[in-house]
């Protein structure tokens, strides 16, 4: 599948040996088109709305989590896969959006890149489906949907065990260049009846988020009328064929449309915007779609407000878009060009009247949609959350099926049907009753992280394929993967887990490997490791040492046995024969802080066992960079190297990683919308910028970067807004020499921030290994840390008050008579002194002494101060520091002789601890 740019809204390495591991899960989408970047919540589990009368599943306890078992098959070998097919004997075929067929085999547990084909992958187009004939063990035909030239093709193919061959070209579907939504999923049912899907390759950015709906002459691209409302089109629909044996096919009973002149027979459903991913239940025939759709936020004149959907067709239908969406609202007939408005679409009498439909005018009656969503929280189906949205079908499980098994799902799931939402990564078990009407839905392995899930599939015993597309659209991301999930009812394999000492360096490379951290969930359970080594013969031992002699990439694998017998793996790849560059900055002066100088001086060094260092190696390829956050008072360092060459990742990027952002914006790659650093770049120079964005993300927009639309983000709170964009401004940065001045200028207009000074090498590529990199950052905060950002709790309450500037924020409140505050190892060089702001308990003034102590709150003394405080404002104590050089875990202790001291008596507040240069 891929994703929809288009709908962008919402936002809006070559292939090698893979790596296998366990995971245990603990607890029990893309494209297409809205892929949004908004702050996406998972669902938690609440209670759900209830339409019928449960199944007996539903008096069953829910299974024990942690007897489900997830291996990761295949990881960062994949560039954009869209569909997979599960063959009876575990093999498993993907493909991939810019033309690669693959096969991973679970014998060799590997992956084989089979062939490239010749796509059109413009716009979201590619290769963009496939499927296994039911006789394929006999026959080995495979079915792929691909986009040549300007057609969607349907053909297939035969597969010889090394290659396709034999072509048969059994359907072309004719698209209009320059947009989107494609489809193209496939499946067979029971009966040997191919379901095939294509989107409504309809521009919707004209209609403003709502229906696309264009009559105007030379604007047909943006008219839905001429496609999924058109019965003689066979784009936004799903079909129903019948392959034959001679690579042609025939039209089963039962399709939409009997009568050729009325319309295509091969449609069985139409009215879809765009139906990515397809399942058939091979019990009941039913067939189920995710729907992914439009942008509207709000119900206006031109109709409803947008939602995905989730549909269920027990018989050929018309699903209603572009008239109608969700259970049947309507939208509204209007010329997006001349503005001018008709009427409502009628659902008891839908009538098609665009100037470029060349199908029948009066339609058949719309079916509301089974579950549907909006990008707010829905009162109907809450659990499907809110944020960005791509609804997808999976498979009806059928526990009766794989008899025998002894990994396939509990009997708790029998004839609950999965479906999952790209974009939030959450998959739901959805229960429905006899007669195949919604019941509940509830959450499926809801603490298991799925990035961005594009496929799931049964395996013939009953376990679950997942195919997962990775961080980033339109991108080859390293973690897309495919993965197998399996329940044991019995005895639980154990975890494998493998730490390796290095994971990369020149030859010979001695690596100490360890399984130390592995581990089985049964109790009393003793477990075997078994270390399998290229060049070497199998290893047993929890830890082994390794030495690599040859160049190369080295898959290591940990094979994790118990007792009886039940085994689970863990590898990873060592990287032979490039030893790792070594970037640091040299800065003069103090470098966790910085004053109010001009600038700073600094010198990157950087060293290459086989590169050598700066002068043999050109300076030009070292990147170094000055970024400036801007912040209230500067937090304190987040890791215990504050001050030195770290790279810790910064609070901001932390939590975009946690919404679903990332799905649409690089950091410095352009994606469904535009890289983070442009977004610095173009508002750096814009006094209002900050506020203008935390509004931005709350309200969503467009226009700024062409039609793309960003929607809005409701799961962002306003303090996670505050923080992304304080992060995102602080990219715009400015680059420089290998040696130079820093300018430390841009806190003037925004105090409180932090510079990070960045060095960047990647040495040159050897034997198949790199360019590998490394980086080195100063961190330059402000003087003023808060004290409510200490590392220790022990004898202090966080609250929030209005602070010593007036602001309100989190204080700190000393409830004990002894208590201590360190923000990690800091530079105390050029430090004269440090200036506490504190106030009184409000129940009375205590007596107490300040003491700057080295390395724990027992440490040398360093300075001390006894604090007399009157009165109940705020005020400051400056406690003089001997002088003192270099990084040191500086710990400020406050002790007092009154014994009265707890929680509704505190000893004193502090705000903010200023760090005072000498001079």
């Amino acid at each position: 599948m891929t994703i929809d740019r288009s709908s962008l809204r919402r936002c809006a390495p070559p292939v090698g040996v893979p790596q296998v591991r366990h995971l245990a899960v603990c607890s029990a989408a893309l494209l297409a088109v809205a892929v949004a970047c908004s702050g996406a919540t998972s669902p938690t589990p609440s209670p759900s709305t209830t339409t019928a009368t449960s199944t007996s599943t539903s008096n069953r306890p829910a299974p024990d989590p942690s007897r489900f078992q997830q291996d990761i098959l295949l990881e960062g070998v994949f560039d954009e896969p869209t569909e997979m097919t599960v063959a009876h004997d575990g093999r498993v075929f993907i493909v991939e959006r810019h033309g690669t067929f693959s096969m991973y085999d679970p014998t060799t547990r590997t992956q084989r890149a089979v062939q490239r084909l010749v796509v059109n992958d413009t716009d979201e187009n590619g290769l963009i489906g496939i499927t296994l004939d039911p006789g394929f063990d006999r026959n080995h035909w495979i079915y792929l949907n691909r986009t040549v030239g300007d057609h969607h093709r349907l053909a297939r193919f035969t597969f010889d065990g090394d290659s396709l061959r034999d072509e048969r070209v059994m359907l072309e579907v004719r698209i209009d260049k320059g947009c989107c939504h494609t489809g193209g999923s496939m499946t067979f049912d029971r009966n040997g009846h191919l379901f095939l899907s294509y989107g409504d390759n309809t521009n919707p950015f004209t209609a403003g988020d709502y229906a696309p709906i264009e009559p105007t002459p030379g604007k047909s691209l943006a008219d839905a009328l001429r496609s999924a409302g058109n019965t003689q089109d066979l784009r936004g629909k799903i079909l129903r064929i019948t392959p034959t044996p001679d690579g042609k096919y025939t039209i089963p009973a039962g399709n939409l449309f009997a009568d050729p002149k009325v319309g295509r027979p091969e449609i069985y459903v139409m009215g879809d915007r765009n139906p990515y991913r397809i399942s058939v239940d091979q019990h009941t025939g039913w067939l189920y779609w995710g729907e992914v759709g439009p942008d509207a936020r709000r119900d206006s004149v031109y109709g409803s407000e947008g939602f995905d959907e989730v549909n269920q067709a027990k018989q050929a239908g018309n699903y209603g878009w572009p008239m109608f969406i969700a259970d049947n609202r309507p939208y509204r007939n209007y010329n997006f060009t001349t503005k001018q408005l008709f009427d409502f679409f009628d659902p008891k009498h839908p009538v098609n009247s665009s100037p470029n439909n060349t199908g029948a005018k009066v339609l058949p009656l719309p079916q509301p949609a089974m579950i549907y969503y909006p990008y707010e929280k829905s009162e109907k189906f809450p659990l499907t959350g809110e944020g960005g949205r791509t609804a997808m079908a999976g498979p009806v499980y059928h526990y009766g099926d794989y008899a025998g098994s002894a990994v396939r799902l509990p009997e708790y799931y029998d004839n609950k049907f999965f479906h999952y939402d790209w974009m939030r990564g959450w998959v739901m078990a959805t229960t429905l009753s006899s007669s195949g009407d919604y019941v509940r839905m509830e959450p499926f392995l809801s603490q298991l992280t799925f990035d961005h899930p594009v496929d799931m599939e049964m395996g013939s015993d009953g376990s679950l394929y997942v195919l997962e597309y990775g961080t980033y659209w339109n991108a080859k991301n390293p973690n897309a993967r495919l993965s197998r999930i399996t329940y044991h009812p019995g005895n639980r394999p154990p975890v494998a887990k493998l730490v390796a000492s290095r994971t990369v360096g020149a030859a010979p490379l001695t690596v100490e490997l360890s399984a130390d951290s592995s581990f089985d969930r049964d109790p009393n359970d003793a477990i075997h490791f078994t270390w399998k080594i290229p060049g070497s013969a199998d290893r047993e031992g929890a830890r082994v040492t390794q030495t690599f002699a040859t160049p190369g990439r080295q898959h290591v694998r940990l094979v994790v046995r118990d007792r009886a017998g039940a085994e689970s793996e863990a590898s990873t790849d060592i990287l032979v024969g490039n030893a790792p560059p070594k970037v640091t900055i040299d800065v003069v002066g103090n470098r966790s802080f910085y004053s109010n100088d001009a600038g700073v001086d600094y010198t990157v060094k950087v060293s290459d066992a086989e590169d050598g260092t700066l002068g043999k190696i050109d300076p030009s390829k070292v990147k170094v960079s000055l970024a400036y956050g801007p912040a209230g008072a500067a937090a304190a360092p987040v890791s215990t190297n504050a001050g030195a060459q770290s790279a810790s990742v910064p609070e901001g990027l932390a939590r975009i990683r946690k919404s679903d952002c990332l799905a649409c914006h690089g950091i410095d790659n352009a994606s469904v919308g535009p890289a983070y650093v442009a977004v610095a770049q173009k508002y750096q120079n814009q006094p209002d910028a900050r506020m203008k964005l935390i509004t931005k993300i709350a309200t969503g927009g467009t226009g700024v970067w062409g039609d793309r639309v960003m929607p809005p983000h409701p799961g962002l709170s306003e303090d996670d807004r505050r923080v992304i964009v304080d992060y995102i401004l602080s990219l715009a940065s400015s680059k420089l020499p290998a040696r130079g001045r820093a300018p430390l200028n841009q806190h003037a207009s925004a105090p409180g921030g932090t510079y990070r000074l960045t060095a960047i090498y990647a040495d040159q590529p050897r034997n198949g290994i790199g360019p590998l990199a490394d980086t080195a950052v100063v961190v330059l905060h402000a003087p003023r840390i808060l004290a409510s950002t200490t590392e220790t709790t022990r004898g202090i309450g966080p609250g929030t008050g209005q602070g010593a500037d007036g602001t309100t924020h989190l204080l700190a409140t000393i409830y004990s008579d002894t208590a201590s505050l360190t923000f990690g190892r800091l530079d105390l060089t050029g430090i004269s002194s440090v200036t506490l702001e504190l106030r009184a308990g409000y129940r009375g003034a205590h007596p107490f002494t300040i003491e700057l102590r080295d390395g724990s709150p027992t440490g040398a003394v360093l300075g001390s101060a006894d604090v007399r405080p009157s009165g109940q404002g705020w005020f400051t104590q400056t406690v003089p520091l001997a002088a003192t050089t270099g990084e040191h875990a500086l710990f400020i202790v406050l002790r007092s002789s009154d014994r009265d001291i707890e929680q509704f008596n505190p000893m004193v507040t502090v705000d903010g601890v200023r760090f005072d240069r000498r001079g």
